[in-house]
């Protein structure tokens, strides 16, 4: 780890932008290096670039904490550990990313002295853990803090690059952290790590995306799912409802 004053990140002179290398940042990158795989480490520091460029050129973005910003994204696919013994075997990633992202800045803040301890309070960790839990989900994240709203974006950036729906982020920026924080293998990486949760826990992906790839490429994962389309779980609901309900 870089000692106090350093920086593990290159410079990005055509984004405009600097990762905040603060001791809880780099801690935080640390530790998603030891249980994490390197695809997924280099994945979430692109998006922290494209999050930090986003907050440069949207106001809706201009006040938002730099750090509290780059520990949700940097942590945001916890959920996806190498490190199999730190994960659920009943939540969705995005949740078990969430929980792990609190633990640990829990953690850290403990051994902090009081300073540190009065920055990092209940509502910022809230805001990290939202950031992370919710980083799937624009529809509900886009809506919720600036903080929230950035980690999503960000994340999005990784995947759309200069077609990012904001058109705030230029081909060159696009290179330029692309180049910084290679892909090394994420495209091939990104579907297995899916396929992966439609087969190890497939009940917590039958409400959201991953279950799409799971309906592509895991045999057998279909049968599941058709047992549990939510529009025949809430309309069958209702109806099991109306014996106990009076007559209208």
């Amino acid at each position: 780890m870089a000692s106090e004053g350093q920086t593990p990140f290159p410079s990005l002179p055509t984004c405009g932008i600097t990762i905040p290398a603060t001791p809880l940042v780099l801690a935080a990158l640390e530790y998603s290096k030891t249980h994490t795989s390197p695809a997924t480490v280099n994945h979430c520091l692109r998006s922290t670039a494209f999050a930090l460029i986003l907050a440069r050129k949207d106001p809706a973005f201009s006040s938002v904490d730099p750090e509290t910003v780059a520990l949700s994204t940097i942590l945001h696919d916890m959920g996806w550990a190498t490190t199999k013994s730190l994960l659920s075997k009943d939540k969705r990633f995005e949740v078990d990313g969430a929980n792990l992202a609190r633990d640990f800045l829990n953690a850290k803040i403990a051994q902090a002295d009081a300073e540190k301890k009065e920055k990092f309070d209940e509502h910022r960790l809230q805001l990290i853990w939202d950031a992370v839990a919710l980083h799937t989900t624009p529809s509900i994240a886009n809506y919720k803090q600036a903080e929230v709203a950035l980690t999503s974006s960000g994340i999005g950036g990784d995947f759309f690059g200069p077609n990012h729906p904001s058109g705030l982020i230029t081909v060159d920026e696009f290179i330029e952290v692309v180049k910084a924080f290679p892909r090394v293998g994420f495209r091939e990486e990104f579907p297995r790590i899916m396929c992966g949760l439609c087969v190890d826990k497939p009940e917590t992906t039958y409400d959201n995306f991953v279950g799409e790839y799971g309906l592509k490429l895991v045999d057998g994962y279909r049968e599941q799912w058709e047992k549990h389309r939510q529009i025949d779980m809430v309309n069958g609901g209702l109806e099991r409802c109306k014996q106990y309900e009076e007559d209208e």
